[in-house]
C-alpha cells in the first residue's frame, strides 16, 4: 500500500512538472504615485540601488501569427491589458498620477530558473527600456553615458512558481521631495527646505494568487500587479 501511495504522489509531481513547464504568464502593472502625500512625519533619504546581475530586458511588441510560439518577455499590446479600467480611474484620480502601464508574457520557471525583469521610465515617451537586439548594444565610452538624469522608475521584477506563485518587487522612485536642511552658520543653528531628488525604494517579496490584483505601498508610490494565464480570456 506503501508502494502504491509513493508511485502515485510521484506522478503527481511528475504531471505538475510538466503543466509548469507548458504554463505562460501574463504580467501586468500599474505604478502610480500620490499627487499630495502627507509626508510630514517621514525621513526620507536617498537608497542605493541593488544591482542585479542577469537581468532581463523585455522585448517590444511585435505581431504573431495563428500558431506561432510565444515569445518571452515581449510586452503585450495594450489592447490586451487586464487593468485598463483601473488605470483610468487613476488617470481621472485627483489623488493619484499613474507612472506606468504595461504587460508582459512569459513562462512559468521555478525559483532556480526564474529571473528578473529590469523595469524602467524615464520622463521621455518611451516607457520602459526594451532591447529588439543584444548585438546592435554599442559600449559606452564613459561611465557618465550609464546615467540617466531623467530616470523616474528604475528596478525589476521576478515571477516565480512552485507549488506557490510568489512575486519578487524591487524598485526605486526617483522623486524631487521638499527637504528640511540644517545649517550652522556663525554658532547660529537654521533649517531651510529645499528641493532635492531622492531614490525611494519599494522592495518586498509575497506570495500572490493567478488573477487576483496584489497592491504594494509606500507612502510616495504604489503599484498594482496581477499575474494571470495567458490563454485566459
Amino acid at each position: 500500500m506503501k508502494k502504491i501511495k509513493y508511485i502515485l504522489a510521484t506522478l503527481i509531481f511528475l504531471i505538475s512538472l510538466s503543466v509548469l513547464a507548458e504554463d505562460w504568464y501574463q504580467v501586468e502593472i500599474i505604478i502610480f504615485d500620490r499627487i499630495n502625500p502627507n509626508i510630514n512625519e517621514e525621513k526620507w533619504s536617498n537608497e542605493d540601488p541593488i544591482i542585479i546581475p542577469y537581468i532581463i530586458e523585455l522585448s517590444s511588441h511585435q505581431e504573431t501569427t495563428i500558431g506561432q510560439e510565444p515569445i518571452p518577455y515581449m510586452i503585450m499590446d495594450e489592447k490586451s491589458n487586464r487593468m485598463n479600467g483601473v488605470y483610468r480611474v487613476l488617470r481621472l484620480s485627483s489623488e493619484y498620477r499613474p507612472l506606468m502601464h504595461l504587460s508582459w508574457q512569459q513562462p512559468a520557471t521555478k525559483r532556480q530558473q526564474s529571473r528578473y525583469i529590469h523595469i524602467m521610465k524615464d520622463d521621455s515617451e518611451e516607457e520602459i527600456s526594451s532591447i529588439d537586439n543584444q548585438e546592435d548594444l554599442i559600449e559606452p565610452e564613459f561611465i557618465e553615458d550609464f546615467k540617466n538624469p531623467n530616470k523616474i522608475i528604475d528596478g525589476s521584477i521576478r515571477i516565480r512558481s512552485g507549488f506557490f506563485l510568489h512575486v519578487d518587487l524591487n524598485l526605486y522612485y526617483y522623486r524631487d521631495l521638499f527637504v528640511e536642511d540644517t545649517i550652522i552658520k556663525e554658532d547660529t543653528e537654521f533649517s531651510e527646505t529645499k528641493s532635492e531628488k531622492l531614490i525611494i525604494g519599494l522592495k518586498e517579496s509575497r506570495k500572490i494568487k493567478l488573477n487576483e490584483r496584489h497592491y504594494f505601498d509606500n507612502p510616495l508610490y504604489g503599484v498594482i500587479l496581477q499575474v494571470s494565464r495567458l490563454n485566459d480570456s
